[in-house]
């Protein structure tokens, strides 16, 4: 967005300190004979090159090229991600492959966990062995399709080798319309603490020492405008969240009009509500990281 280095200012004046930048593959490198296309990424690495913000980008729709029959390729994927890993080496800090694998939109065809495992761990051992520090997080999660169905997608990956090798699964929890302490068993579709019931599985498959991010969630309640209540139910989110030592990054998207291309300010570049709102949890406390999410 145009106002993209106003933002990262802003975003670093108020205490952010995470920043989700989703990496559209197939429109940044939609030839695999030429380079990726870095001006827009490169724009937004350079503003946050002058703050203390760590950023963790998100690997989505693969191109043709980069398809096989089971999924995107482990390969090319490795590639991928070693490229913005050299590109990027002071605040790039974690990659999220394909959020939604374990749905068609997310994974590009047919959900496949044994693929998708192996992918994951081709890309942290090809990280690995070229020395670099990244973090890889697992599924980004999303319960669009049915919880059940998100939770039996995970079982899965433990099962086809997931182990602990991957610390932190990731979460992508759209349009929430209820408050953020409604119970999962109060409800007939997901809720924010979608993130009680992953947890669950993972202790069931013993891993307890991994971690849970919410690399994005969405206040929905409406979007045309912002209003106290926007801002006031993200707060009762963080706070919430904050309970739970299991939750590292949490990233909020779509609070406000996004139409500027960010979601911290105003189009008059005045700091929104929410920003505000959330400007004042931080202050307050300390604990949880808070982040934003971007499209890149």
């Amino acid at each position: 967005g145009h106002q993209i280095e106003t933002a990262i200012q802003v975003a670093s004046n108020y205490g952010i300190d995470w920043l989700t930048i989703d990496f559209n593959w197939a429109k940044y490198w939609p030839d695999a004979n030429s380079d990726p296309q870095w001006d827009e990424l490169d724009r937004a690495m350079n503003a946050i090159s002058n703050t203390s913000i760590a950023v963790m980008v998100s690997i989505y729709n693969a191109p043709a090229w980069a398809m096989e029959a089971s999924g995107p390729s482990s390969t090319w994927t490795s590639e991928l991600a070693l490229r913005l890993a050299r590109r990027y080496p002071q605040h790039l800090l974690a990659f999220e492959i394909f959020p939604g694998a374990n749905t068609v939109h997310g994974w590009g065809t047919t959900p496949n966990a044994s693929a998708y495992v192996h992918l994951l761990h081709s890309v942290d051992t090809a990280l690995r062995s070229a020395g670099h520090h990244q973090t890889t997080l697992a599924s980004g999660l999303n319960p669009i399709e049915g919880t059940q169905s998100a939770l039996g997608f995970l079982q899965s990956l433990y099962d086809a080798g997931l182990g602990t090798q991957i610390p932190i699964i990731s979460l992508r929890i759209p349009s929430v319309v209820h408050p953020p302490s409604t119970s999962p068993d109060e409800v007939a579709d997901y809720t924010l603490r979608f993130y009680e019931q992953v947890r669950q599985v993972m202790l069931a498959n013993g891993h307890q020492n991994g971690l849970i991010w919410l690399t994005r969630f969405e206040w929905g309640g409406g979007q045309s405008a912002e209003t106290q209540s926007q801002a006031e139910w993200l707060q009762n989110a963080y706070i919430a969240m904050r309970k739970q030592l299991y939750i590292g990054v949490a990233s909020f998207y779509c609070l406000n009009d996004t139409s500027t291309g960010t979601n911290l300010l105003n189009t008059d570049g005045s700091p929104t509500l929410t920003l505000n709102s959330l400007g004042e949890l931080i202050a307050s406390e300390s604990g949880h990281h808070t982040s934003s999410s971007s499209d890149g």
